[in-house]
């Protein structure tokens, strides 16, 4: 019995540091600089610097996933993606003169309606409503406070209430 618990512990062990072994572990960047990427191929996220010191979480065929620690001043840090330097948003609107000409409006969506066809049909910023209510991508400052809070409360691909500006009664998409 005494041999069979010995035997078990011994295969954990064994299988336990031949896992480990295959993942973990210190390793270093050798090369002057490295390309830090979302996943494989993916996105470019930032670079490290030769001899900066990363413990490897996962191998992949020619890709390893790496965790950095290190040091940064923590006023640099925010849990809202809205506050990153360089953060754009991207939305559409319909514009209407009126607070009941937006509800009937926003009733419409709410029952299905397209709101690219809604915007051509009803919005009287009709630069926009000729690309289905598209407004461009801004940065934060750019839109009017009441439409910029209101864009950046809701989700993409959602819409809002009627919002108030003082260039009329908007209803807004937020596309990114």
């Amino acid at each position: 019995m005494q041999i069979h618990r010995f035997l078990f512990a011994f295969c954990v062990l064994f299988l336990c540091c031949t896992v480990l072994s295959g993942q973990g572990g210190v390793q270093y960047i050798k090369v002057k600089n490295e390309n830090l990427r979302d996943a494989p191929s993916g996105q470019k996220m930032g670079e490290l610097t030769g001899g900066t010191e990363v413990e490897v979480l996962e191998k992949r065929p020619n890709w390893v996933k790496v965790q950095i620690t290190g040091w940064i001043w923590e006023s640099s840090l925010t849990s809202d993606p809205t506050l990153v330097d360089g953060f754009t948003l991207s939305a559409s609107h319909i514009l209407c003169e009126t607070e009941p000409g937006a509800k009937e409006v926003l009733k419409k969506l709410k029952s299905g309606a397209s709101f690219e066809e809604m915007a051509k049909q009803y919005s009287t910023d009709k630069a926009s409503a000729l690309k289905g209510g598209y407004l461009g991508s801004f940065k934060r400052g750019d839109l009017l406070p009441a439409f910029e809070k209101e864009a950046l409360s809701i989700q993409p691909g959602e819409i809002s209430g009627v919002v108030k500006t003082s260039l009329g009664y908007h209803i807004i998409r937020r596309e990114k």
